[in-house]
């Protein structure tokens, strides 16, 4: 094909598809939603700033003030961060995790050792303090103290410190002179470089042993280690104590420029001190901080830089004896949970709250966030003035039709928030009962609007009333469902079927309830409801505690249970009785059973080609339309997940976007269905042109509902035929022989299911 043909070609498609390219992400590719507030660690050399956080990483330029973030999507081995540290000999930034894994990180290049994180042993692995020297790095760990070659990305040998038989935990290792010191829980060690057993135990001096300490700095040749209450200097080989705490709060210390910084609690409304200690232990300088600072770097720059990681309010930065700034944060939520998501047309709202698996509220701070566009809005409760000190644990969150955001608390009621900033707020004396669980606990537990617009929500415990309604002229209507429970009135979750019934769960091994309130909610006398069981006879289900409930694109309920899933194809008949859950037997592979059956099935959505994204304490499954065939799993270990208890499942009809949240992080996959119209849309390829060699998926968005789509070369021969997965149809690239397309232009043609309605468009395969 010559160029003139092909610049033809793609002017011919950009004039007749102009949002060709407007699908910015292929099938299959991972997103990463952190959050980055929660600094546990900081680490500098003389271009880049090194931030560890609870949940991530990343850098920050200091010349240009340029973020860069990382996740399981780019390459790291794990979540959840400890400590971090960096040897400038090697340029490498050395990531330790709360579960003990390792990472090296240097030229954009992660390399994983997992060696401590698999090793069996009898208590904890904690990684407590790193420190590099000439191309080792020393991990001081519970188990000893573990050294690292940057040079070959390998453990080079591990320093065991037993008394008694029993392990000794080192809480920080530093150099200083001539000398290796080990700070640890029993004692001060110290032992000659020199020393050519560094890994004999018996060969360590005691220095103190009957002190626990916690970290350990120093200047030049002196040493300092700290107890939470009491700082102490090496002074002729004996402790000298130079600093008491006035609360026991000292959190860290720090080697610093011609001193070591002393990290405090400053009070119990998350401040913060430092304080940085001269040789002379005079204090030399002093840093009041807005949240907990965990610890805190001097930069050898121009501008005398102090760096702090903030437990609260992330990366901080002073210069000179000027005032503490905050730094440029990575766009990203406000915490880590995601109990509850909501995601329509490319905005995702996200609820932080939560409460265990037997209904105790976790009381979160974290509020809500809304993703748009690339960018997080966060309202957490410690700084959004609305909440005040009182709402915790939004574990629920949807929007209207208005373009209301509803946010359920599930101790403090119910928020709206309207798109001109205004809201309500409704909690004691208001339509919403004080729960039977406590009665100053006021618990939504579900939000959804139904078929008519009316808006719906449960309270958990709710005495006396377990439903409310807030009718379309804006008056609230509640509901008392006489229904025995282990919890009085306990109702949780909510959804809307196509008969505009309500279903909701009744928490505690209750099963579920279906509601019908025969499109009258202000008038209750024409209102039915049936509670559904375990077992035939009394419902079907698979299991009582029932933790999720959904309706799918045919009208089917489908409910997730602590034994798998039971699926309702006949809800209209379930009040009257001739209607019950099923448990699906399918078959995989060799084996038959019920449909996730011994699974706590904690999530379920519908994506749009009706297939279910399941969500477990043991990770994802991508099922078919009938639950009888698995099209993917997801794990830990697998994928990009955070972690395999996954809290929440939701999907974006207009773009495929899956969202699991768990209770380490959000991570968003780009799915193959969308949702499909009566209607054919403009067709939307991507990527086109398909560039030479690209073997991942083709999409092409915009079919009505399910068309048939077909694939031909310029003759008009068919390439490839498939059904839209909703409004959307994928292709590996192969033709019917399995081979790619030779390059040129290739014609897309779809039709809806009557063939009254059809729509092309034109790709092009490069050379």
């Amino acid at each position: 094909m010559s160029i003139r043909s092909f610049i033809i070609c793609l002017l011919t498609i950009s004039i007749l598809s102009p949002q060709a390219n407007a699908q910015d992400r292929p099938i299959g590719q991972w997103r990463s939603h952190m959050p980055y507030k929660s600094a546990v660690g900081v680490a500098v050399d003389d271009v880049t700033v090194y931030v560890a956080t609870k949940n991530s990483f990343y850098t920050f330029s200091i010349a240009n003030e340029e973020l860069t973030t990382y996740s399981k999507v780019g390459g790291m081995s794990d979540v959840g961060m400890a400590k971090i540290g960096h040897d400038k000999l090697t340029g490498t930034t050395i990531l330790a995790y709360t579960n003990s894994n390792i990472d090296l990180f240097k030229n954009g290049n992660f390399y994983n050792i997992p060696d401590l994180k698999i090793k069996t042993v009898t208590g904890t692995k904690n990684i407590n303090n790193i420190y590099t020297e000439d191309g080792l790095a020393y991990l001081a760990t519970d188990v000893g103290i573990v050294v690292l070659n940057l040079d070959r990305n390998e453990v080079k040998e591990t320093y065991t410190f037993s008394k008694n038989s029993e392990d000794i935990a080192i809480r920080s290792f530093k150099a200083a002179g001539t000398y290796y010191y080990a700070a640890t829980g029993k004692g001060l060690y110290r032992i000659p470089k020199s020393n050519k057993n560094l890994q004999a135990f018996s060969e360590w001096e005691a220095l103190d042993t009957s002190k626990s300490f916690i970290a350990m700095a120093t200047i030049n040749s002196q040493v300092f280690v700290t107890m939470s209450d009491s700082l102490f200097a090496l002074d002729s080989d004996t402790l000298k104590h130079v600093y008491t705490s006035t609360d026991s709060s000292i959190r860290n210390i720090n080697n610093g420029v011609n001193g070591i910084w002393i990290v405090e609690n400053y009070d119990s409304n998350f401040r913060g001190s430092l304080f940085k200690m001269a040789p002379d232990y005079s204090f030399a300088d002093t840093i009041k901080t807005p949240g907990f600072a965990t610890e805190v770097v001097d930069a050898n720059d121009n501008e005398k830089s102090i760096w702090i990681a903030d437990e609260f309010t992330g990366l901080k930065r002073r210069t000179g004896q000027g005032e503490l700034f905050n730094t440029v944060l990575p766009e990203g939520p406000q915490g880590v949970s995601n109990f509850d998501i909501s995601v329509n047309n490319k905005e995702l709202l996200v609820a932080h709250g939560g409460y265990s698996d037997i209904y105790v509220p976790l009381g979160s701070r974290s509020g809500f966030s809304v993703y748009k566009e690339g960018e997080w809005d966060n309202y957490p409760t410690s700084t959004y003035k609305p909440f005040g000190d009182s709402v915790f644990d939004i574990s629920n969150i949807i929007k209207g039709p208005a373009g209301n955001i509803y946010a359920g608390s599930h101790t403090g009621g119910l928020f709206i928030l309207k798109p001109d900033g205004s809201y309500e707020y409704y909690k004691q004396g208001t339509f919403i009962s004080p729960s039977s669980t406590g009665s100053t606990l006021y618990r939504v537990s579900g939000l959804a609007f139904d078929n008519d617009g009316v808006f719906w929500m449960t309270v958990f415990g709710g005495t006396p009333n377990e439903l409310v309604a807030r009718t379309l002229d804006g008056q609230w209507a509640t509901f008392s469902i006489p229904v025995l429970r282990a919890v009085p009135h306990a109702a949780i979750h909510l959804t809307v079927d196509d008969q505009n019934q309500k279903w909701f769960a009744t928490g505690s091994g209750g099963g579920c309830i279906v509601y019908d309130d025969n499109h009258t909610p202000a008038d209750k006398t024409d209102d039915r409801y049936r509670q559904l069981l375990a077992g035939e006879g009394s419902g079907g289900l698979p299991e009582n505690e029932v933790h999720c409930i959904v309706n799918d694109k045919t009208g089917s309920i489908w409910i997730g249970t602590n034994d798998g899933i039971g699926i309702v194809s006949c809800p209209g008949d379930v009040i009257n009785g001739t209607c019950e859950a099923e448990k699906r037997i399918v078959q995989f592979d060799d084996f038959a059973g019920y449909l996730f059956q011994n699974e706590k099935v904690r999530a379920i959505a519908v994506d749009g080609g009706n297939r279910k994204w399941i969500g477990t304490n043991n990770g994802v499954w991508l099922i078919s339309e009938d639950g009888d065939e698995i099209l993917e799993r997801f794990t830990k270990e697998n994928s990009p997940l955070p972690s395999d208890n996954i809290q929440k499942i939701a999907v974006d009809p207009a773009t495929g976007d899956v969202y699991f949240g768990t209770e380490l992080g959000l991570v968003s996959y780009r799915g193959q269905a969308t949702d499909g119209g009566e209607e054919h849309q403009d067709l939307i390829t991507y990527p086109n042109p398909v560039p030479s060699g690209y073997g991942g998926t083709i999409a092409i968005k915009g079919f009505a509902e399910n068309a048939d789509v077909r694939i031909t070369d310029i003759s008009g021969q068919l390439i490839y035929r498939t059904t839209a997965l909703g409004g959307q149809a994928v292709w590996d690239g192969k033709d019917y022989t399995g081979k790619r397309p030779q390059s040129g232009v290739y014609l897309i043609f779809g039709s809806n299911k009557d063939g009254l309605q059809t729509a092309t468009g034109k790709m092009v395969f490069m050379e």
